[in-house]
């Protein structure tokens, strides 16, 4: 995992990303992955794979790492990390 002084790119997600993640996450929803939501987070009726992957997103449940690259550098940052600065 990289340190606040070793990070690559914005000090959050950008649109790409973010775009990326929820399309990636609706996809695993949608064939049937376990959410990392909990039952009382999720609102009543909602099934939509994309909605409940922004959820997930929003709510910081996912453990993802995004990889970011600035010519041989690489930087894994976790994108929780990346939730807070916003």
């Amino acid at each position: 995992m990289s340190s606040e002084s070793d990070l690559l790119g914005p000090k959050r997600l950008t649109k790409y990303e973010i775009i990326r993640i929820i399309s990636v996450r609706a996809q695993q929803i949608a064939a049937g992955s376990p959410l990392f939501l909990e039952e009382n987070e999720i609102p009543e009726g909602l099934t939509d794979p994309v909605e409940l992957a922004k959820l997930e997103l929003k709510r910081g449940k996912l453990p993802l790492l995004i990889e970011r690259r600035e010519g041989d550098k690489i930087s894994l940052i976790d994108i929780r990390k990346l939730l807070r600065e916003e």
